[in-house]
């Protein structure tokens, strides 16, 4: 680790990363004003193989639109390193840029253009200053890790595994953040759930099945048994919509529910819970219920002892910082339940209302994240 950082090379590289902090956050804002809905991901995504075109490397696109680019080849034992193109905001949605002091405000500003930028300029650094790695470092920008995305761009990265050998170690950049080390990965189950009924008339046929009334029932039955959930889970009801009038009783009713845990066992257990809850709302309600797996993330742990997650402890300590030891649901789930050595890790900076209209990112510092990321990969490819 000491010998990494003193490198002159590597300190060069430090110094051209600090030096280029405006220009960092004019790729950051250029690429986040580019929408990236899941299965939306095009236009970014080449606009990052651009960036990465002109920095001398040599992407490519597979056929789900992941982008694709070894610092020198594929080779061997590969040290890959990915950052998600998507956001979870629609197409829609305004992209305006607004600042307060330092802060950056809008949409997708740090998840994930401060992860985006970060891998960018991590490469841009190493190609300026000639470092050269023992081990193949694989740089992929990968579509479908948020919502409805379900790790659909890194299952196929690890499923189709275009380096040489499936023996890698993995670090995501996702948003900013310089002490995080997410290093076990939140299981995940998402579900959208249809109540349907005849539907009538509020005052004539008053007493017919009413699928919002049994979808309300549902979720009260099952927020009550689970108020006492084990430690390492969570449930969320997100969307609830059905019904056309006031004065209607609605034909339909859609809930759509995420359902996360640490452990496997424990992920399961709210999953009986929730379909035992829907079964007794949608039988006393005399309504018909189907449930659809929308998502499914996997948990999994890439243990402390390992060479990876002591290396980024390591140098998060030598760059002045405290290293946190996180869990998270990441693209790093994949390669996790893989058993695949693999981390999570924060692009620098700091960020906040991540996945709101009003999200932010601060750069102060974000060199720190950048520096981190050049000293893992010295550390782990090696240097020559």
């Amino acid at each position: 680790m000491k010998s990494v950082i003193a490198d002159p090379r590597v300190q060069r590289a430090f110094r051209f990363i600090s030096e280029h902090e405006s220009q960092i956050e004019a790729d950051q804002i250029r690429l986040t004003l580019i929408p990236a809905p899941p299965f939306g991901e095009g236009p970014r995504a080449e606009a990052f193989a651009d960036h990465l075109r002109n920095i001398g490397l040599t992407p490519s696109r597979d056929e789900i639109g992941n982008v694709i680019a070894p610092f020198k080849d594929f080779g061997g034992t590969a040290i890959v390193i990915g950052a998600h193109l998507d956001t979870v905001f629609p197409r829609q949605t305004p992209l305006e840029l607004r600042r307060k002091d330092k802060a950056l405000f809008m949409p997708g500003i740090s998840d994930n253009g401060c992860g985006l930028v970060a891998l960018l300029w991590t490469l841009r650094a190493a190609r300026e200053v000639g470092l050269r790695f023992r081990k193949p470092i694989i740089a992929v920008a990968d579509v479908g890790e948020e919502g409805e995305g379900n790790l659909r761009g890194i299952r196929h990265i690890f499923h189709t595994a275009p380096w040489a050998s499936r023996d890698c170690q993995f670090i995501a950049i996702d948003v900013g953040g310089f002490q995080r080390i997410t290093h076990q990965a939140l299981g995940s189950r998402r579900f959208r759930v249809r109540m349907t009924g005849p539907g009538g008339h509020s005052w004539a046929d008053f007493g017919r099945p009413n699928p919002v009334h049994a979808i309300a029932a549902a979720v009260h039955t099952f927020v009550t048994r689970c108020a006492s959930r084990p430690s390492g889970t969570s449930f969320n009801v997100g969307l609830i919509r059905g019904g056309i009038s006031v004065n209607a009783i609605p034909t339909e009713a859609v809930m759509e529910v995420d359902l996360r845990s640490t452990t496997f066992i424990n992920l399961a257990e709210l999953n009986d819970q929730l379909r035992r809850a829907l079964n007794e709302a949608a039988g006393a309600a005399h309504v018909e219920c189907t449930v659809e797996l929308m998502g499914e993330r996997p948990s999994g742990v890439t243990s402390t002892e390992t060479d990876i997650v002591q290396a980024a402890i390591e140098a998060t300590r030598q760059l002045g910082a405290d290293p946190v030891l996180d869990i998270g649901s990441t693209d790093a789930n994949i390669p996790m339940s893989m058993g695949i050595a693999a981390i999570a890790i924060g692009g620098g900076g700091r960020s906040g209302n991540t996945h709101t209209p009003e999200e932010w990112f601060d750069p102060t510092n974000r060199a720190l994240g950048l520096q981190r990321l050049l000293v893992l990969m010295g550390v782990l490819a090696g240097l020559e």
